[in-house]
């Protein structure tokens, strides 16, 4: 599973900045941004062996 969601997140990201970057982007894409980086951060988390937060 971890493959995909780091496959989403480097889309999410990659295409909101180009968006922002030479389209016109707005704040959706200033948001979707960190959610992108937040999808990666998930992805490698989960390759490293993190299953979720326990209590």
């Amino acid at each position: 599973m971890w493959p995909f969601v780091l496959a989403l997140g480097v889309i999410f990201v990659a295409l909101n900045l180009i968006q922002l970057a030479f389209l016109d982007g707005g704040w959706p894409q200033i948001v979707g941004i960190p959610l992108g980086i937040a999808l990666i951060g998930i992805a490698v988390a989960r390759k490293h062996g993190w299953s979720g937060v326990r209590s």
